[in-house]
């Protein structure tokens, strides 16, 4: 069995990063859009060369096929976004997530940039939402030397993430090599000790917002849904790690799926709900947002996003 993502794994696939260099270089900047009054801004962090061992099932012909379908070398890497959000609703300002801070070396810790970008500092970040703990989402709510990064900010995260993360049972069972997601999660934890708020279920967020429980990926992993009159949208955190890999192939599961065949059955129920209501969708490793469209056992991705004049997609 593949062996978890570590700093180390990380650090190691720079035969990937000639490939991140150029999409890098092509990309542009993600653009904000709208949900009736809400702004969602993602917040580029960084690009993960996801391996195709990563998505044991994609280590295959099928996987290399689609690979290179997609313009890329057919063993590898495809460069994934890492996003945090920034959503606004008038004077308000909440991060969804924080992207991985440094935890996983160069490369990454691009979310304080983005938000100055927009004109937000830390101290405007009232709440942090978080759809789980794993590192790459959690990381960059530390600063280098371990303190709260958002010093003012309350944390929501599920019940069961936080009491999964924080068990000393769980992390014996887990493997040596899942550490680094354990030290991340408690050291967050600890710094926000005393703003740590924990739900259950389908909590409210905000007028307009609420968590929708996803387990699978992690014990309280959950995306959350936006509604302003008949405009929603679903930022499902980890539902996908690879667009290009899991979306035709939606039973292929990421070595960090900590329930894997509740993580399937997840996806599944949540790209048929999204193809049948017509959802916009967006997510943590999702360069766009977009739409799910149902193709025979597989589902197609439609790009949603049209840019308006204030540079806001629409």
């Amino acid at each position: 069995m593949p062996l978890p993502l570590t700093r180390r794994s990380v650090l190691a696939v720079g035969v990937g990063l000639p490939v991140l260099r150029i999409v890098e270089a092509r990309a542009a900047p993600a653009s904000a859009y709208r949900v009736g009054a809400f702004t969602v801004t993602p917040l580029r962090d960084g690009l993960f060369p996801l391996q195709p061992s990563m998505i044991p099932a994609a280590d295959s012909e099928a996987g290399r096929a689609l690979l290179a379908q997609a313009g890329l070398p057919p063993g590898g890497p495809s460069p994934e976004p890492v996003h945090a959000f920034l959503i606004r609703h008038g004077a308000r300002h909440w991060l969804l997530d924080a992207g991985c801070g440094t935890v996983f070396g160069p490369g990454f810790d691009r979310v304080r940039a983005a938000l100055a970008a927009e004109g937000v500092a830390p101290d405007q970040i009232g709440t942090v939402w978080l759809t789980h703990l794993h590192a790459d989402h959690a990381g960059g709510l530390l600063t280098t030397d371990g303190r709260a990064r958002y010093a003012r900010a309350e944390l929501v995260v599920q019940e069961r993430e936080a009491a999964f993360w924080s068990d000393a049972g769980a992390r014996a069972r887990a493997p040596a090599a899942m550490a680094v997601f354990f030290d991340t999660a408690q050291a967050v934890l600890a710094a926000y000790a005393g703003r740590v708020r924990r739900v259950s279920g389908a909590a409210d967020l905000a007028p307009g917002v609420a968590f929708l429980p996803l387990p699978g990926h992690t014990p309280g992993h959950a995306g959350v849904l936006i509604e302003d009159g008949p405009e929603r949208l679903l930022i499902w955190g980890d539902i996908l790690h690879s667009r290009i890999l899991q979306m035709p192939h939606p039973d292929w599961t990421v070595i960090w799926d900590v329930d894997p065949a509740e993580a399937v059955a997840t996806r599944r129920r949540i790209l048929d709900r999204a193809a049948s209501e017509g959802l916009d969708v967006a997510g943590m490793h999702l360069a766009t947002r977009g739409r799910i469209v149902r193709d025979g056992a597989g589902y197609v991705w439609e790009v949603r996003d049209r840019v308006g004049p204030e540079g806001i997609s629409r």
